[in-house]
């Protein structure tokens, strides 16, 4: 169910339970954490906007952000103004735990961040939207890149910097052996990046191993750029550079990887570039 509360947005969209992959990634079925399964799933809400250019579009642009942003993040309208312009409809949401939706950091999981992303294409249908191209940013763009595997239908193209495959195990990584484990025990662990900080639970960990990117890299047929820098400190570009290879894809559904020698982690500093990227490639599959 939704509700306008402005123009353009937030519209609010109920999303229900937890989920939890298969082992393979693929479908998910209803679960969550142990303790918190007796009873009916709480519904929370997502904040979802959409922006649309004059005279009406009939593709949009659904955005997926990156952990700790949101969807009013300068890379979200720095892209957003560029779609309008381009005569694409832009949509963006804030995953649950991030910005103005509801639900919190410490029950965050790729399952559930792809539970928001169903939701968020189920507002789009609803809105007469029935071609999409998924553009994410670091967790977000893992997100996208599951979500259009076992999503497919409706989806023309992609678009994802620094897909963050390897989130969890950045984590891992972040927190060395002893940390891990006292991570484990405790069942969460205050994250403080700067002035952020935030509780992250065990489940994103015990999550994301339900997900395997190779079988990714077999079930992915959508035409893709992936946009990488080699000097990112939390995604490895060997790691993304391994997935594109795995998937094999060439002809009109391939998978193109550009990497940057200089790039870092967000690419903030050749947005422009990136989009000009993007609109040739979209105009190369005819969507502009």
């Amino acid at each position: 169910m939704t509700a306008p509360v402005a123009d353009g947005g937030p519209f609010w969209v109920d999303v229900q339970g937890w989920v939890e992959a298969r082992s393979d990634g693929s479908a998910p079925s209803t679960g969550g954490p142990p303790a918190e399964r007796s009873g009916q799933p709480p519904v929370e809400r997502l904040a979802v906007r959409l922006d649309e250019p004059p005279g009406g579009a009939s593709c949009a642009v659904l955005y997926f952000h990156g952990f700790g942003s949101d969807q009013l993040g300068d890379k979200a309208a720095f892209f957003r103004a560029r779609a309008l312009a381009s005569g694409l409809a832009f949509c963006s949401f804030d995953f649950r735990g991030h910005g103005s939706s509801e639900g919190d950091l410490r029950g965050l999981t790729l399952s559930r961040n792809l539970a928001d992303a169903q939701a968020a294409r189920g507002f789009l249908a609803g809105r007469g939207y029935s071609q999409v191209v998924l553009f994410g940013s670091s967790m977000g763009g893992a997100t996208a890149l599951w979500h259009g595997a076992r999503h497919p239908r409706g989806v023309v193209a992609g678009c994802f910097i620094a897909p963050a495959l390897t989130m969890a195990e950045a984590f891992v990584r972040f927190l060395g052996e002893e940390g891990t484990r006292q991570w484990r025990h405790d069942e969460f662990f205050r994250f403080v990046d700067g002035d952020r900080s935030c509780e992250l639970g065990w489940g994103l960990v015990e999550d994301f191993q339900r997900f395997d990117r190779r079988q990714l890299g077999r079930i992915y047929r959508i035409p893709s750029l992936i946009f990488q820098g080699k000097l990112d400190d939390r995604v490895p570009w060997r790691m993304v550079r391994d997935f594109v290879e795995n998937a094999r894809l060439d002809g009109p559904k391939a998978i193109h990887l550009h990497l940057f020698e200089d790039g870092d982690h967000r690419l903030t500093d050749r947005l422009e570039l990136l989009w000009k990227l993007t609109v040739t490639h979209l105009g190369e599959l005819g969507i502009v």
